[in-house]
């Protein structure tokens, strides 16, 4: 979109349309052409800026259950910490390096959080690893999103990623701060709200 406004600007300062740019051209001085000249040029370089981010921020495909585990160990890589917002883990499961990564960062002190309704096998594996697991089996409630968070805690450099769909046509699609901070603030607070429940959870379990 800004190849577009950049070329629109040049033709309205040059007072020009498609219509008439080749009788522009025949009668204009060598200054008008040099600055249509540069004009579109630019525009090209913008467009090819354009494309580039359109291609980065457009969702991610995915077939195979495999191909998003990739995707993901790719992800989180990606944050020094990271929350991960699921319904039962499968995904974990079928993934051993995923599933590596999780524990050794855990491991290493790293902020590593993962947001379940209620626990199971793969949760208390991990968390015996030293993974900080949350549940809040008390909302009775099966979520449909499946999130996650890189650097949670640090507005600026927080990345989302939200998937969709159902294989073969899954898709992933990524959210930075510099673009929807706004989207991140309301994620943050749906982690807040639940890690609160998660420890009212355990007050009354301890109780």
């Amino acid at each position: 979109m800004n190849a577009f406004f950049w070329v629109a600007a040049i033709f309205t300062v040059l007072g020009i349309n498609i219509s008439n740019i080749v009788r522009f051209w025949s009668s204009a001085s060598f200054g008008e052409r040099s600055v249509l000249i540069l004009g579109l040029a630019s525009g090209a370089v913008l467009l090819w800026v354009d494309l580039r981010v359109w291609r980065r921020n457009r969702a991610k495909h995915y077939k195979t259950p495999e191909k998003v585990n990739e995707y993901m160990l790719r992800l989180l890589k990606r944050g020094g910490s990271f929350a991960i917002f699921a319904n039962n883990l499968s995904w974990i499961r079928t993934s051993p390096p995923v599933r590596a990564f999780l524990e050794e960062q855990a491991r290493a002190g790293k902020d590593v959080r993962i947001l379940v309704p209620r626990h199971n096998e793969t949760t208390r594996e991990l968390r015996h690893a030293g993974v900080h697991i949350l549940t809040y089996s008390s909302l009775s409630y099966e979520p449909e999103a499946r999130f996650t968070l890189l650097n949670p805690k640090e507005p600026g450099s927080s990345l989302l990623a939200i998937g969709r769909g159902t294989f073969p046509d899954f898709y992933i699609e990524e959210y930075s701060d510099a673009g929807h901070s706004r989207v991140i603030s309301v994620v943050r607070d749906l982690l807040h709200i639940v890690e609160r429940v998660s420890q009212r959870e355990d007050t009354d379990t301890d109780h």
